[in-house]
């Protein structure tokens, strides 16, 4: 009889082999049919995003790094942004200022 191997993962046992004689061709909670990276020091299956991550509490300082980068590159975006939205409004009051609008009219429509 055939044996077939596949993975234990859930939030009681992040990780184990198991060995049975059915044949799964789709993931079936709490086992995964896909072997996890062996670059994975305790690997987890993130069920709500279908892949394997890093569960080892040592890599938790390299994920709070990562997340501080991408924090960075957020506040960038969103100064950006609001660059953009005052640069705007100045050019809305100017224009309708030139039109001989006050600017209470174009502060009222920005609202």
């Amino acid at each position: 009889m055939q044996q077939y191997n596949y993975y234990f993962s859930n939030d009681s046992v992040p990780f184990d082999t198991i060995t049975t004689t059915h044949e799964y061709k789709e993931n079936h909670y709490p086992i995964v049919v896909t072997q996890p990276d062996p670059s994975l020091k305790e690997p987890k299956y993130d069920w709500a995003k279908g892949t394997w991550i890093e569960n080892a509490a040592e890599s938790q300082g390299e994920k709070i790094h990562a997340l501080q980068e991408e924090v960075k590159k957020f506040q960038s975006v969103i100064a950006q942004l609001t660059s953009i939205a005052q640069t705007q409004k100045m050019l809305a009051t100017l224009i309708a200022t030139k039109k001989g609008e006050s600017t209470n009219d174009v502060n009222r429509r920005a609202l």
